[in-house]
């Protein structure tokens, strides 16, 4: 299919008046990305940047009521030493957003390790720049995985849910993982210094 054509076909899958209206789903929010990064300039074009805008804003309005960002980063070295993890889980749920996040070899004593209740416009500012993010619509087929492989690991995991729909991101070398270890690292940041008040 054409940029052209891929382009008419939102427009007319997804009518710019009903846009606001409707749930939107994750998946045609991204493909509508994908879509725009071939799109040529022109109408068609346009009428897409428009519905992408739409169903950009519906979904930070879904994830105000249901969602959850997940990041997981591990490095193993190649001896007998437990390996480096960083986790966090940021949940929203009917405007209510909490962070459960640690770092460390060792679970039962992090490095760090943070719980809390989050502001829930820090969290939709986080998740407004994730959909704007390339890395996000980009192709991240599942690695291949060797548990029994020798000698140093290392893997990220991106999970973003709103509502019913789930989208992942795994890598574990070359140019895949560097882009997802930066998107990682920014958003492991903000479960590090993101202001938190107590779980009632």
């Amino acid at each position: 299919m054409t940029s052209l054509r891929a382009a008419l076909c939102f427009v007319l899958l997804f009518p710019l008046s009903t846009a606001a209206a409707q749930p939107v789903a994750l998946d045609d929010y991204l493909q509508m990305r994908r879509s725009l990064q071939a799109a040529r300039d022109g109408a068609p074009r346009a009428a897409l940047e428009q519905q992408a805008a739409a169903a950009h804003d519906a979904l930070l309005a879904a994830a105000r009521r249901s969602s959850r960002l997940v990041i997981l980063t591990e490095r193993r070295s190649g001896d007998e030493k437990p390996p480096a993890l960083q986790t966090a889980r940021l949940v929203a749920r009917e405007g209510r957003v909490t962070l459960q996040a640690l770092a460390g070899p060792r679970p039962q004593s992090p490095d760090w390790e943070r719980a809390g209740v989050v502001e829930v416009g820090a969290y939709l500012a986080v998740l407004d720049r994730l959909l704007r993010d390339a890395a996000l619509a980009g192709d991240w087929p599942a690695p291949r995985f060797d548990p029994n492989a020798p000698g140093p690991r290392r893997a990220i995991v991106v999970q973003l849910a709103i509502g019913e729909n789930e989208r992942e991101m795994q890598a574990l070398d070359g140019p895949p993982y560097e882009r997802l270890a930066a998107l990682a690292g920014t958003l492991l940041e903000f479960c590090r210094s993101v202001p938190l008040r107590p779980v009632p």
